[in-house]
């Protein structure tokens, strides 16, 4: 039996007075044991954001939050608690939390994060950005790489699929391309920054080009800020001393643009 310790609808209150077009976003948090608090194998700490609304927009962006709540409680955790293999010292714990990275009355961009103790094998550390529209046709769906900078850099999320390079000139680029595209132009511009992270020490000089572009990419690895840049962060099980204090590269939409043209000469 699972038994939930703080009641997940206990929140706190991130933002009381949300600016115009910002979505109120609370704390829902909770602690449960796995396979029972009795002899428990897996202590679950959580914080999953929950917005305040009765709309459209709200309940989706809550749904996507729910479910994976759901998925780690009623699947990972279960599996994890009761799998030989995966007990290492007998009492592992397990955090996620998060962070409201933008809120702009655009786009919400979450980034949460997650923490497992492993016994003797050390801490495992996760990042997972998420980015939603909440001003658009698109509210309370999660948007790639391209919309993001577009929506950010003024372009209504109603018309990313119809912006002409002659509407926005220093995002033609961008405009006339696509988030995978993006993405390769970046790969090599952030490897020179793994590079000399790798010879200061913060990242493992073990990695190859080919661990790089394995466990880092920019079309997943990135979130927004309100000043309307685009931030991306190398995984922590990248550095030498994993941890949530990876490194972050942010880029305006005009700089992206630029990477993009390069790519294409």
């Amino acid at each position: 039996m699972v038994k939930r310790v703080l009641a997940a609808a206990m929140t706190l209150l991130l933002f009381v007075s949300p600016a115009l077009g910002e979505v109120t976003v609370e704390s829902s948090e909770g602690e449960m044991y796995f396979p029972q608090e009795k002899n428990w194998t897996y202590h679950f700490l959580y914080a999953y954001p929950h917005i305040v609304g009765e709309d459209y927009t709200s309940a989706l962006i809550n749904d996507t939050y729910e479910m994976a709540l759901d998925e780690m409680t009623q699947l990972v955790l279960p599996m994890f608690a009761n799998a030989k293999d995966m007990r290492y010292d007998g009492q592992n714990e397990v955090r996620h939390g998060f962070s409201v990275q933008c809120n702009n009355g655009r786009v919400l961009s979450i980034l949460q994060t997650r923490e497992q103790t492993r016994g003797a094998e050390g801490d495992l550390y996760a990042l997972e950005p998420l980015t939603f529209d909440v001003g658009g046709m698109y509210a309370g769906e999660t948007l790639t790489l391209r919309g993001v900078t577009l929506i950010q850099a003024g372009v209504d999320s109603g018309k990313l699929e119809e912006v002409t390079a002659e509407d926005y000139p220093a995002l033609a680029h961008i405009i006339d391309g696509s988030s995978v595209q993006m993405g390769e132009a970046l790969l090599p511009v952030l490897y020179q920054e793994f590079q000399k992270l790798q010879e200061s020490g913060r990242i493992a000089p073990q990695w190859t080009y080919d661990d790089y572009e394995d466990e880092f990419s920019p079309t997943r690895d990135f979130y927004t800020n309100d000043e309307g840049s685009i931030l991306f962060f190398f995984p922590p099980m990248l550095l030498s001393a994993p941890s949530f204090d990876v490194p972050v590269f942010s880029f305006t939409p005009e700089e992206l643009d630029a990477i993009a043209a390069v790519e294409e000469m």
